[in-house]
């Protein structure tokens, strides 16, 4: 406990962000293989005697009702302790009529928002933030250094815009257009170029693992050109992976060193070879992407150094392959678990397959993305219904000033809306565990996985789309979900079509199960399954000898 006391006074985070450092730490000490655990029960010792030195929460009527735990103070820690991410869920099950509800955690609280309408509302106010965490958390996740610090820390009082506004205008080169069509273009050449690779004959893959090196490798390559740093060293894919894994835990202040070692030195190599690669001028290449070179150009104009421009970039690595690759794996094998639905994705994508000779007689295949929106609604249904399923997300923001909110119950004949106040200080979580599960807008069979649950009616349509938020909302919306998109439904068509994937005996894989961490946006399978998962992949007889291309937007091909 003394230990505790010394750790407690340098640090000067507010309750709230004290909360929720303690839940990442609940998160971390249960899970005693990662290196360390035993100095979480210090940090979260720590989290709570800092607490105390704030303030016992106070409660105003018009906020929302507060869901009391069954052990007073620490009952609902307990039960993050107990069941992760199926928390979230068992509390939107038992409390299936309160739209918005405070939970009291430790000596802090938030609030959870269940209501579908009210997630959408909370998502347009702009008095509801992510940017406070991103400034709490940037420096020890991610590791910037005192320059982009004091930029976070100290925008302009003077009304002109901030370094943090900034950021968002190179988002727009994301959107639909060309920059995005060339991007599509880089990437998916990368993805033709591993599966025209893969033979006639069953080749044995640890499977996570290969997909994951391959798509990381194609992802950084359309973003960062042939020179990006996993090129030049095939084993920092590694490293980028030990920092996304154990990223969460860099929390642990005031020895992340002795608590996330792997992740520290996962990241310092990353950021190694990124100076490394701004130092010699290779964001300039002609194969980079137009929103490389806009984040560069804003942080450049902004004045800050090279080599806190490279550690900026490393935030763009981590975002545009941690969400996207797992997706692209449950994708994989929710698909290959079924050979109905393997069969039916067939039928459909022949549909918009164009098959002709190149030059040398070789039979060609091609994709064209654009296509798959409105021509293959059975794919893009299935990609949604993935999503659906594993999502994780928590949809956590910060009150920033005090705000109301109104909700209308369904049925409510008096029309008369519920206002809830959210008080300035405190966080909101709006979990997909809640939303995505919801009996009353998918059905009774929300555990089953369904391919066609988004093939549905315009009326159910509408109420799907606003519980249906896999990409957040509002000015947090993510900006990479249309380059998503074409990776992994461009991905997946190639291989439905020419491809078998199967277990190792020749059986069709299982699915298996979701690691329910709090600490991932998208779960991943169990860390022993990403390591030890086999499965034989092969051309599908009558497709061996094709060459597989892609197109994008602009009828760029992918080769």
């Amino acid at each position: 406990m003394v230990l505790v006391l010394v750790f407690a006074w340098p640090f000067n985070l507010s309750s709230q962000v004290l909360t929720t450092c303690a839940a990442i730490g609940i998160n971390i000490v249960f899970d005693i293989k990662k290196p360390g655990w035993h100095l979480s029960v210090l940090w979260i010792a720590y989290c709570y005697v800092a607490m105390s030195t704030h303030w016992f929460y106070v409660h105003d009527a018009q906020e929302p009702p507060i869901l009391s735990p069954r052990i007073p103070i620490i009952g609902h820690l307990i039960g993050m302790i107990c069941y992760k991410q199926d928390f979230y869920h068992r509390l939107g099950q038992s409390n299936p009529d309160l739209p918005i509800f405070t939970l009291p955690l430790g000596l802090g609280k938030m609030y959870i928002i269940t209501s579908p309408a009210l997630v959408q509302a909370a998502m347009r106010k702009k008095s509801l933030s992510f940017e406070p965490l991103t400034v709490a958390f940037a420096e020890r996740m991610v590791g910037f250094g005192p320059n982009i610090m004091d930029l976070m820390h100290h925008p302009p009082t003077n009304g002109s815009e901030s370094w943090l506004n900034a950021q968002h205008k190179p988002y727009d080169l994301l959107a639909p257009g060309a920059a995005l069509n060339d991007m599509n273009a880089r990437v998916l050449n990368s993805v033709a170029d591993i599966i025209n690779s893969i033979g006639p004959e069953f080749e044995t893959k640890h499977f996570y693992l290969w997909l994951r090196k391959s798509f990381t490798l194609a992802t950084t390559c359309a973003l960062f050109g042939a020179h990006n740093p996993l090129t030049e060293d095939p084993q920092l894919n590694d490293s980028l992976w030990d920092y996304e894994g154990g990223q969460a835990s860099l929390l642990m202040q005031p020895f992340p060193s002795l608590t996330a070692p792997k992740p520290i030195k996962g990241r310092a190599a990353i950021q190694k070879a990124l100076r490394a690669y701004f130092r010699a001028g290779h964001d300039q290449d002609s194969d980079v992407s137009m929103v490389i070179k806009d984040r560069v150009a804003i942080n450049r104009k902004w004045g800050l150094p090279i080599d806190d421009i490279a550690d900026h970039e490393l935030g763009m690595l981590f975002v545009s392959i941690t969400n996207a690759i797992p997706t692209l794996f449950w994708m994989i094998f929710y698909v290959f678990h079924d050979s109905q639905l393997v069969a039916d994705l067939q039928n459909e994508l022949l549909g918009c397959l164009e098959e002709r000779k190149d030059s040398n007689g070789q039979r060609e295949c091609i994709f064209s993305v654009a296509k798959f929106s409105a021509e293959c609604p059975l794919l893009v249904s299935t990609y949604q219904e993935v999503m659906r399923m594993t999502n994780r997300q928590l949809g956590t923001r910060t009150v920033v000033e005090d705000t109301y909110l109104s909700h209308s119950s369904v049925g409510d004949a008096a029309g008369t809306p519920t206002t809830y106040l959210l008080k300035k200080g405190t966080h909101i979580q709006m979990p997909s565990m809640i939303t995505a599960y919801a009996p009353a807008t998918w059905g009774e069979d929300v555990h089953n996985f369904d391919p066609r649950r988004f093939i549905t009616t315009r009326e159910k349509e509408r109420l799907q789309n606003r519980a249906f938020n896999p990409f957040g909302g509002g000015k947090h919306l993510c900006p990479g979900r249309h380059f998503a998109y074409a990776e992994i439904l461009g991905a997946v068509a190639a291989l439905v079509l020419g491809f078998e994937i199967v277990t190792p005996e020749g059986d069709q894989v299982s699915v298996p199960p979701i690691n329910n961490s709090l600490v991932e946006a998208v779960g991943k399978p169990l860390p022993d399954v990403q390591q030890s998962l086999l499965a034989n992949i092969r051309r599908r007889p009558g497709w061996e000898g094709v060459k597989w291309r892609f197109v994008a937007g602009n009828g760029t091909t992918g080769t």
